[in-house]
């Protein structure tokens, strides 16, 4: 009966270093994840500075009203959302 228990015990401690491992694993993945999403992210968000930055170098002003003060508000949406001075 001793060696019975003793090997329950054995497989028991098996099955919950083993789950153990599967959850260190499923955290590393986690983490893997989320930080790729994070550089992703990061790098949509240079691509859109990008953009916008180009936008905001445009010269625009051939436009006339109304079209101009469209205009003129998006580069002052961009340069609020970027931190960036906007002289209009």
């Amino acid at each position: 009966m001793a060696e019975f228990n003793s090997l329950n015990k054995e497989e028991s401690q098996k099955r919950e270093r083993h789950r153990e491992e599967k959850l260190r694993v499923l955290q590393e993945e986690k983490e893997a994840h989320v930080a790729l999403m994070r550089r992703q992210q990061q790098a949509l968000n240079e691509q859109q500075k990008a953009v916008d930055l180009e936008f905001m170098m445009k010269d625009h002003t051939i436009y006339q009203e109304p079209m101009l003060q469209l205009i003129l508000d998006r580069k002052r949406e961009i340069a609020a959302r970027w931190g960036w001075h906007c002289p209009f």
